[in-house]
């Protein structure tokens, strides 16, 4: 396996780790404390982000041998790993829509919604390991990897 998207999947499970103790937090606590709902959002932000990383670096390897669409934005990284068979439509469209929720964790802080997050917890962590396994298999079979 190529050796950054190991690092990338190891930080991966690490912020998925840790986006785990934060969804034991009861509703109640989560939303009266910042400092519950700071930490979780900064991990949020660091699993998306390695997710972006490793489906960018998958591109770049798969790039030699097969033609690819260079990817313009975080959504775009998401659709060609689509277009690749590394992800499936349904579980596309749900990793776009966490790149647009990455944007507004970096870009528009101030609005997001702890209930929102809370909820994020309760209802999407999975789809980090969802997304690791996809990638893992995907390698597997295409038995891609890294010259550097």
């Amino acid at each position: 396996m190529d050796d950054r998207i190991k690092d990338h999947l190891k930080h991966l499970n690490k912020y998925y780790l840790l986006l785990m103790e934060s969804r034991k937090i009861p509703y109640t606590e989560f939303t009266d404390s910042l400092v519950c709902q700071g930490s979780t959002e900064r991990f949020l932000q660091l699993a998306i982000e390695s997710c972006i990383n490793i489906g960018n670096r998958l591109i770049s390897l798969y790039q030699f041998t097969k033609a690819v669409t260079t990817p313009d934005t975080y959504a775009d990284i998401f659709k060609e790993l689509g277009r690749l068979g590394v992800v499936d439509h349904d579980f596309m469209q749900r990793l776009i829509k966490m790149s647009r929720f990455r944007n507004r964790l970096v870009h528009l802080y101030w609005e997001i919604d702890p209930e929102f997050i809370h909820g994020f917890l309760q209802d999407n962590l999975n789809d980090f390991k969802l997304f690791q396994e996809a990638v893992i298999e995907f390698l597997r079979k295409n038995k891609l990897s890294s010259e550097d």
